[in-house]
């Protein structure tokens, strides 16, 4: 699920990379399987993404089922070339600005998003995006947002714009960060200056998190020097006591501000050790590593999942706006509103809340995890032991679709099983 690009891809089943154990781990299209498959540009697929993942292959036209909602002549693409660093390769579902990474620029055309809109399925191209905890279940919802998943206010701000004053991708100021260490005075490790704003790209896409080197230096020290030490250091520690606070603006002279806070320990994940599960010390013991890494001279910082986990957000793309609160990881049920199309949409939507306006988020409507789901439809990535679904699931209503409002409950899980067991030995 990646707000950093544009394109709905699949890895091919006779993908080289497939041969491999655990290779195409996250799931492969048989074109043969399919009766409307048509390819439109061979070869034409070539990309390369932030975290050095590439694909390459066709891009072909064909239909995309959701439920009962049917997306017709679809334009995706079809990768036979495919490489990650992670050594599990994923399919991938864009939703962000058609000019975004890993688009064709010369070649524009609906993207996934847009196609929704089109097909009536959602008002205007907006969805909430809750990542959760690594070791817990996430959800996007699209024409709407969550009302349980986040606490405190939510900020909207307005995109930083592009040379022609447009808003091209989900890009904000990152004005400050500032740490509180458990046993120290807080520290302020970047602020940004106002003739020179400090600009960060929001890329679901991308589980890690790119600051400048002098900052990247910082958080390691605080992190005891090291990358990657037994996750159990991590879950009983000063890095669960010491606190980061970010602090976003958006364009413009004048504009308010949002603020998320973490943790140290929540920029630590499993440290993934090809396609065999997690890494682990001569003691069996499983590894953690650290998800920040320092950007190039001149580059744009990119903020992952690492920092993204601390926050609800809400991509408007109409409007050009972000919005973000801080997230609930408590959370155990939802409180679906769905957002109406306009400037003020999503304001409204939190102002019909206190009134009682809401969409029931129950059983019969919730696109959801289940053993025995309704629906068949589902993509499967399978890591080692552990499994990543996206199914969709209801026990009564012909389609997942409410007045607009398209439901889904994503079950993030490739790394779920493992990481259990590491908070099991920690403790």
């Amino acid at each position: 699920i990646d707000s950093g690009s544009n394109e709905l891809l699949f890895t091919a089943a006779n993908a080289t990379a497939c041969k491999t154990r655990n290779g195409c781990a996250g799931g492969t299209f048989d074109v043969t399987k399919s009766s409307t498959f048509d390819v439109v540009t061979r070869g034409g697929l070539s990309i390369g993404f932030e975290d050095s993942s590439k694909k390459k292959g066709d891009y072909f036209t064909d239909e995309v089922q959701i439920g009962e909602i049917s997306v017709t002549n679809a334009r995706l693409g079809i990768a036979y070339e495919v490489s990650d660093p992670t050594g599990m390769n994923t399919g991938i579902m864009g939703l962000g600005y058609a000019n975004n990474e890993g688009s064709n620029k010369s070649e524009p055309y609906p993207t996934f998003l847009d196609a929704l809109v089109q097909s009536g399925a959602i008002e205007s191209r907006l969805y909430g995006i809750h990542l959760n905890q690594i070791n817990s279940s996430g959800s996007i919802i699209f024409g709407g947002i969550d009302i349980a998943k986040f606490q405190g206010p939510m900020t909207t701000l307005d995109c930083l714009l592009d040379g022609r004053k447009t808003a091209t991708e989900h890009k904000l100021k990152l004005d400050k960060i500032t740490v509180n260490p458990h046993d120290e005075n807080s520290e302020e490790l970047l602020l940004s200056s106002g003739q020179v704003p400090h600009a960060v790209f929001l890329d679901s896409g991308n589980a890690r998190w790119f600051v400048p080197e002098p900052v990247y230096r910082k958080i390691l020290v605080l992190a005891g020097g090291r990358r990657v030490r037994p996750c159990s250091e991590v879950v009983h520690s000063a890095f669960d006591t010491t606190h980061f606070q970010l602090t976003f603006s958006g364009d413009g002279l004048v504009s308010n501000t949002a603020t998320l806070d973490l943790h140290l320990a929540d920029l630590f994940a499993p440290k993934v050790a090809g396609n065999s599960g997690v890494a682990a010390d001569h003691n069996g013991n499983p590894l953690c590593t650290l998800m920040v890494e320092p950007s190039g001279p001149g580059e744009i910082s990119a903020i992952g999942d690492a920092v993204m986990r601390a926050g609800y957000w809400v991509f408007d793309l109409d409007n050009g706006q972000t919005s973000v609160a801080q997230a609930n990881i408590e959370a155990s049920s939802s409180d679906i509103v769905k957002v109406l199309k306009g400037v003020d949409g999503l304001s409204r939507a939190v102002q019909r809340h206190f009134v009682g306006d809401r969409v029931s988020a129950s059983e019969d409507y919730m696109l959801a995890i289940g053993p025995n789901p309704s629906f068949t439809s589902s993509l499967e990535r399978r890591f080692d032991d552990a499994a990543a679904t996206v199914e969709m699931s209801k026990a009564s209503a012909p389609w997942p679709l409410i007045g607009g409002l398209v439901l889904f409950t994503i079950e993030m899980q490739s790394l779920k099983e493992q990481v259990n067991r590491v908070v099991a030995q920690a403790h």
